[in-house]
């Protein structure tokens, strides 16, 4: 599946990869596009083992506490697909436009646009009738993106993936949970950093880079961060009974014929007990939950997250 997968064994090891001359650095001016400095996106999963899918597609009741009128608990048999798909697919809708309303209520500015909920009433209808439906348009609407894409960075589970452009923001939201800062829910399992070169996002035509504007969102600024989101995830999921991952698309389209000047999917992985030594080298570097997520609150919790990290000073 992966291209490098790379297992290190120590926190210094890993932050040298990043800075090193090696298969991430780039390597002439074809490499450097615009958008991405280094050519990839990068994510930090917590758990070594876990699939690359989207939060509203992980298990069946995910949105039960973002909208009052959540999906089944359990994926039906192929003859209910469609009913569940199009329950799927307003629940997600409604939980963000809820989670919009809710913010602008209390006078934050959000991207709030109730025309942009009716681009959408087309796959309803498809879903619902008896007839052939085409369902490769695309889901959401690109007009809604901007809204989905603050509603995921706040919390509320959708369909897009979270990506950095920063492998160093990948790393500490990869160390986060297995390090001191979780407390007795601190997870005891290697946990990684995948790199997606941008040369694979243009192979595989399913997966679509999807950036929203950071101007309006201070967290996504902090993170550099950018979501790709899977076109074709309603159809896959008629056809197959599960929601895609982006294993699975790249399984599916990948020309395993086609040459690359650098590797386009790398897993790079590390010990648990290696991240609070992870998140102590990434402190030198000015990355840590106050520069990722800026706010007073964890400007208040600044010495706690420092006394984590260093409890015997």
């Amino acid at each position: 599946m992966f291209d490098e997968d790379i297992s290190f064994k120590s926190a210094r090891e890993l932050i040298d990869c990043f800075l090193d001359e090696n298969i991430l650095a780039p390597q002439s001016l074809f490499d450097v596009s615009e958008r991405l400095t280094r050519g990839y996106l990068f994510r930090g999963q917590a758990r070594k083992d876990w699939s690359l899918i989207p939060s509203a597609h992980r298990t069946p009741d995910v949105l039960k506490n973002y909208t009052p009128q959540p999906p089944g608990q359990t994926i039906p048999e192929e003859s209910e697909r469609r009913e569940y798909l199009a329950l799927h697919i307003h629940a997600e809708l409604r939980a963000v436009q809820l989670f919009l309303e809710s913010a602008d209520k209390v006078g934050i500015n959000t991207p709030l646009d109730y025309n942009s909920l009716a681009l959408h009433q087309k796959i309803f209808e498809d879903l619902n009738s008896g007839q052939e439906i085409e369902l490769n348009s695309e889901f959401p609407a690109p007009q809604f993106l901007t809204s989905m894409a603050m509603a995921q960075h706040y919390g509320v589970p959708t369909r897009l993936l979270d990506w950095t452009e920063s492998p160093l923001i990948a790393a500490y939201f990869a160390a986060e949970q297995a390090s001191a800062l979780a407390g007795s829910d601190r997870v005891q399992s290697e946990f990684s950093i995948i790199c997606l070169g941008t040369q694979l996002l243009r192979e595989v035509s399913s997966l679509k880079y999807v950036s929203a504007p950071r101007a309006g969102n201070h967290f996504l600024r902090a993170q550099r961060g950018a979501f790709t989101l899977i076109k074709n995830a309603n159809q896959y999921f008629l056809e197959n009974g599960k929601w895609p991952s982006i294993e699975d698309a790249v399984a599916n389209e990948r020309d395993l014929g086609t040459l690359y000047t650098r590797s386009p999917l790398i897993r790079l992985s590390l010990p648990a007990d290696e991240a609070d030594n992870l998140l102590r080298l990434l402190y030198r570097l000015d990355v840590s939950k106050l520069t990722v997520m800026p706010s007073f609150e964890n400007a208040a919790e600044h010495l706690a997250y420092k006394r984590a990290l260093w409890p015997k000073g």
